[in-house]
């Protein structure tokens, strides 16, 4: 059982783990991400052919592994024999595509809280959100700070809602949608987590007015988290955690 507890944010959340240091969804990019003094990680979850539930951005595998084509179409067995890090650096070249369940083992190691983004096949929305929170309701700890859920889609927000009152859910936005209040309220969503390029001063107080929190993606120039900061933003995702937090004094 899970905690009931949505921990403080950090003004920095490092994007995929940091994955400026290390292969971004990599069990190496949560070590470093904790290493670095990051509190708080962002990752994206869906599923295998096999509905495992695996950790890794893009819906095909040809960027960031040794493999190609859609992670939908293979069983976890093939993916788990992949390369998932000399793209990035050849001594990374170790690296796997993490299940959801070892990314919880690695978080409850070291002690960092969550914003998981599900990123479904299309089709695949309820069934990806059932699995999601089968392996969340199997595998987190009830010492562990409760994880904040994301997602682009609607449908998704509200699969996850059909089967659970209690999560903590946020509505993702890549361009400003007028409805977002309505949408945010049907889904009881406790945050927007908006694209920085898309937000000012205004838009900000509007979500705050209504207790929301702002979180803000992705974010690696110090200059413009100080001026997302400046106009009531809670949180950035950034790539480089660390060069933020120098910079920023947080």
């Amino acid at each position: 059982m899970q905690s009931t507890q949505l921990p403080p944010f950090s003004k920095i959340i490092a994007h995929r783990g940091a994955s400026a240091l290390a292969p971004e969804n990599t069990l190496a990019a949560f070590r470093k991400a904790s290493e670095i003094g990051a509190n708080w990680v962002e990752f994206d979850v869906m599923l295998t052919q096999d509905n495992e539930v695996v950790v890794i951005h893009d819906e095909t595998l040809d960027r960031t592994t040794n493999g190609k084509g859609l992670v939908s179409d293979h069983p976890y067995r093939y993916l788990a024999t992949l390369d998932a890090g000399s793209w990035f650096d050849p001594k990374f070249s170790e690296e796997k595509i993490p299940t959801l369940a070892q990314v919880i083992d690695t978080l409850r190691h070291y002690q960092l809280a969550a914003n998981i983004e599900i990123k479904p096949a299309v089709g695949k929305e309820e069934e990806t959100v059932k699995r999601v929170l089968q392996v969340i309701d199997a595998c987190w700890q009830s010492n562990m700070p409760a994880p904040l859920i994301s997602s682009f889609s609607p449908q998704v927000l509200h699969c996850v809602r059909q089967h659970s009152k209690t999560h903590f859910l946020a509505y993702l936005m890549d361009e400003w949608q007028t409805d977002w209040q309505k949408k945010c309220t049907e889904l009881n969503c406790i945050s927007v987590d908006a694209n920085h390029t898309i937000l000012n001063e205004t838009r900000v107080a509007e979500i705050k007015k209504t207790n929301r929190f702002v979180l803000s993606y992705t974010v690696d120039d110090p200059q413009v988290a100080q001026q997302l900061f400046a106009f009531g933003v809670d949180a950035v995702f950034s790539n480089c955690p660390m060069e933020m937090k120098r910079f920023l004094s947080v």
